[in-house]
C-alpha cells in the first residue's frame, strides 16, 4: 500500500511542529534572579532562651511577572536565598510537601520549587531554621535579598535590647514583647540585634606576673559566657607583658585591674570604658583592640596628656602594636578599618611639633592631618606600618571586617 504525497508532506509538517513545540518548551527554563520576578518576605525571629537558639521563619512569596515566559515559552523553577552562615536544623517547605535545596555562592541556597512557575503564577513557600546563641548574650543581623520584607523580633521578658535602627516599633505581650521592624525595603545594610540578660555575675582570676610587681586579673562575666571570659583573660595577660615591653615602663598603676562585661546600656555605646581603680567595663561585643586600648591606657594616664585627642591616639597606637604580636592578621583588619576613614571625617589642621610629647619619642614622622574626633586613628599608626602591602589590595578593603 502506497502513501500519496500529499500525505507524507502533511506527516513531515507534524513532525516537524511537534519538535519545534517540545524545544520551544523544554529548554527556556528561567532561573529565578532578574527584572523577571516580584519577592516578598515576612521574617520571624524568635529567641527560644531556654534553648539557646534564635528560631527563624521566612514566608516567602515569589510571582513570576516575567512576559518571555508566556504561552509556554519557558518557566522559573528555583529561587536563589540569603541564609547565614551558622544556620542549623535548615528546612523549606510549601503547603504541602517539603522543597529540596543545596548549598549555592556565598550565603546563597538555591531553593527547588514543587512546579513550574509560569507568567502571573505565584508561589509561597516558608524556610526554617536555628542560629545558637549564647545563654544570656543574643546577637544576630537580619537581611533578606527579597524586593521587599517586613520582619519582627519575638523577645522573652528580661532582656535589653539595643538595635542599630530607630525604625521599630515595640509591642509588649504577656510574658514577651514583639519588636516590629516594618518594611526593610531593599538592599539597606543588616539590621543588628543585640540582646542582654543580666544575671549575677561569675569570676575568674589570674595572676600575671610583670616586671615590677604581680597583678591579679578578675574577669567577671555572666552565666553561660565562661568562653568569653576565658578569651578575655588570656588577652589582658599576654598584653600586660607587651605592653610592658613595648612602652619600656613597667605597669604604672598601684591597684589590680577587673574587667567586667557589660551590655550597651551599662557603658552608654561605648566599646570599653576605663574607670581605673574600679576597672574596666567591656561591651561583650568587643573585638580585642578595645580591650587592648582600655590596658594601654593604664599608660596614658600617667602621661598627663593635656589633649584627648592625644590620649586616645597613643592608646590605639600601642593597642595596634600589640595585635601585631599576638594576632597580625587581626592588627591588618584594623588597620584597614583605620585606613578606610574618608576625607570627610578629617579637618585640615596640621599639627607641629609641640603637639608631640618629647620624652616618649616614638613619633618619627609627622602628621599632616587628623581625623576630627581622635586624630592619631589614622595619621602617625598608619605611617608606623608601612610594610602591610595587603592594605594596598583588594582582599580586605572592600568587605565590613
Amino acid at each position: 500500500m502506497r502513501v500519496s504525497e500529499k500525505k507524507v508532506l502533511a506527516i513531515d509538517a507534524a513532525i516537524i511542529l511537534l519538535f519545534s513545540f517540545l524545544f520551544i518548551t523544554s529548554v527556556t527554563i528561567v532561573a529565578a534572579g532578574g527584572d523577571g520576578i516580584s519577592t516578598s518576605a515576612e521574617l520571624s525571629y524568635e529567641l527560644l532562651g531556654d534553648g539557646n537558639i534564635v528560631h527563624v521563619t521566612k514566608e516567602v512569596t515569589f510571582t513570576n511577572i516575567d512576559e518571555n515566559t508566556r504561552y509556554w515559552q519557558g518557566y522559573y523553577d528555583t529561587y536563589n536565598y540569603y541564609i547565614p552562615d551558622g544556620a542549623e536544623n535548615l528546612r523549606a517547605y510549601d503547603s504541602s510537601n517539603s522543597m529540596e535545596y543545596a548549598k549555592g555562592d556565598g550565603e546563597f541556597y538555591v531553593f527547588n520549587f514543587n512546579e513550574r512557575m509560569w507568567y502571573g503564577d505565584v508561589f509561597k513557600f516558608t524556610v526554617e531554621y536555628d542560629m545558637m546563641v549564647n545563654q544570656n548574650t543574643a546577637v544576630f543581623n537580619i537581611w533578606d535579598n527579597t524586593d521587599s520584607a517586613t520582619a519582627k523580633v519575638i523577645i522573652p521578658d528580661g532582656y535589653e535590647v539595643y538595635l542599630n535602627t530607630q525604625n521599630c516599633v515595640i509591642v509588649p505581650l504577656n510574658d514577651s514583647y514583639v519588636i516590629d521592624l516594618g518594611n526593610l525595603g531593599k538592599g539597606i545594610a543588616p539590621i543588628t540585634v543585640d540582646l542582654v540578660r543580666h544575671t549575677e555575675l561569675n569570676s575568674m582570676t589570674e595572676t600575671v606576673k610583670l616586671k615590677e610587681k604581680d597583678v591579679l586579673v578578675t574577669v567577671r562575666y555572666w552565666d553561660g559566657e565562661e568562653r568569653w571570659a576565658e578569651h578575655v583573660m588570656d588577652t589582658t595577660s599576654s598584653s600586660l607583658v607587651i605592653l610592658e615591653d613595648i612602652w619600656g615602663v613597667a605597669y604604672p598603676a598601684v591597684y589590680d585591674i577587673t574587667i567586667t562585661e557589660s551590655s550597651m546600656e551599662d557603658i552608654g555605646g561605648y566599646g570599653g570604658l576605663n574607670n581605673w581603680s574600679k576597672g574596666i567595663s567591656l561591651l561583650h561585643t568587643s573585638r580585642d583592640i578595645t580591650l587592648i586600648h582600655e590596658l594601654a591606657h593604664y599608660w596614658t594616664e600617667c602621661c598627663s596628656f593635656e589633649q584627648l585627642w592625644m590620649d586616645e591616639g597613643y592608646a590605639n597606637f600601642y593597642a595596634i602594636k600589640v595585635l601585631e604580636e599576638l594576632d597580625p592578621l587581626q592588627a591588618t583588619k584594623e588597620l584597614v578599618r583605620l585606613s578606610d576613614i574618608g576625607d570627610n571625617e578629617r579637618n585640615d589642621g596640621k599639627l607641629s611639633e609641640q603637639d608631640f610629647v618629647d620624652e616618649i619619642g616614638f613619633f618619627e614622622k609627622k602628621p599632616v592631618s587628623y581625623n576630627a574626633l581622635f586624630p592619631c586613628l589614622k595619621l602617625e599608626i598608619m605611617s608606623y606600618f608601612p610594610n602591610r602591602s595587603i592594605l594596598r589590595s583588594t582582599n580586605y578593603s572592600n568587605k565590613i571586617l
